[in-house]
């Protein structure tokens, strides 16, 4: 588990808008480079040759080289799946199924991310500072909006007394997994995968009626 004081309110990463049209259009084909093939795969010149522009310019904008533009892509990356989901639970019914549908859905919109690959792929290749800083943005941006959904759904005695963390760790497994299968078949729609993905989260893999939401629920009690 990430440490608790990595969900604190730090400096942002400077806004989209405040860039200029050529670094946003670096960070756009770097990030689309990286999350394919990952961090170790991709060369500078491979991304200078996707921009149709010589590689010693990309140093204008990142200076440090590979690593310092990995590592701004993945903040950008994280810092819109932050705003992405957190605007998706909120507009959701109170519910935590509605709530992990919404989160489903959000990603669904989104490029793939190979949660996976980047931790156990390309962390390892960065610098201690380098994935610190990947591993920090990737908490704050998806497992600190989750965290706050079990952690709510906990409150109202709707889930065992689990780390909200390990739990948003499951989900974001399941997600990870449908993403990975739909490389691998086409005859099922993403839409129908999601749903059930919240549906085992929920519910598990054990035939038998689903638990019918009560007005007040049963409060979990740990064994």
């Amino acid at each position: 588990m990430y440490p608790e004081d990595e969900r604190r309110p730090e400096a942002e990463l400077q806004p989209d808008d405040a860039l200029s049209e050529a670094a946003r259009r670096v960070l756009d084909v770097a990030e689309r480079l990286f999350m394919e093939q990952g961090y170790a795969t991709v060369a500078l010149r491979d991304i200078a040759d996707a921009l149709g522009m010589r590689q010693a310019s990309l140093y204008y904008h990142f200076p440090a080289g590979k690593e310092q533009l990995y590592v701004a892509v993945v903040e950008r990356v994280f810092a819109r799946h932050r705003a992405g989901l957190e605007a998706a639970v909120q507009a959701a019914a109170p519910d935590l199924r509605d709530q992990l549908q919404a989160v489903a859905d959000w990603f669904g919109t989104q490029p793939p991310i190979n949660f996976l690959g980047m931790m156990y792929a390309d962390l390892p290749a960065l610098s201690a500072e380098g994935a610190r800083r990947v591993a920090r943005s990737a908490f704050r941006g998806v497992f600190g909006p989750l965290h706050e959904v079990f952690a709510a759904a906990q409150a109202r005695g709707l889930v065992r007394p689990l780390h909200p963390d390990l739990l948003a760790g499951f989900f974001i497994a399941l997600l990870d997994g449908i993403t990975f299968s739909l490389t691998q078949q086409s005859h099922l729609p993403r839409a129908t995968l999601t749903r059930e993905a919240v549906r085992l989260m929920l519910y598990g893999i054990v035939s038998g009626d689903e638990p019918v939401p009560s007005e007040q629920p049963e409060r979990f009690s740990e064994d």
